[in-house]
């Protein structure tokens, strides 16, 4: 089994704490206002994410880790504070 990071773990106990839908969405939308937006330069057409019924932003890269491993990381943005909270949620996963 894969181990899920800290801050993952940290948001997941917190949806089992909330009782509802309602607290859990106004968590996420929590999540999604703490999260740091893309400049106005990262915003482009190449990184704008078609098919949405916001505006969203994604960026990423690959790189090495010290062992040389791959890693996957990426930023993003939106203009509704929901998709920034699931964002915030994929970050930390």
């Amino acid at each position: 089994m894969v181990e899920r990071p800290a801050a993952f773990e940290e948001i997941a106990e917190t949806f089992e704490l909330l009782d509802d839908w309602e607290e859990r969405y106004k968590y996420v939308i929590e999540l999604g206002r703490s999260l740091p937006g893309l400049s106005d330069a990262q915003k482009t057409p190449e990184t704008k994410v078609e098919g949405c019924a916001s505006q969203v932003w994604l960026v990423s890269e690959i790189r090495p880790d010290e062992s040389g491993v791959a890693l996957f990381q990426f930023d993003g943005d939106s203009d509704a504070f929901i998709v920034r909270g699931w964002i915030a949620v994929l970050k930390a996963l």
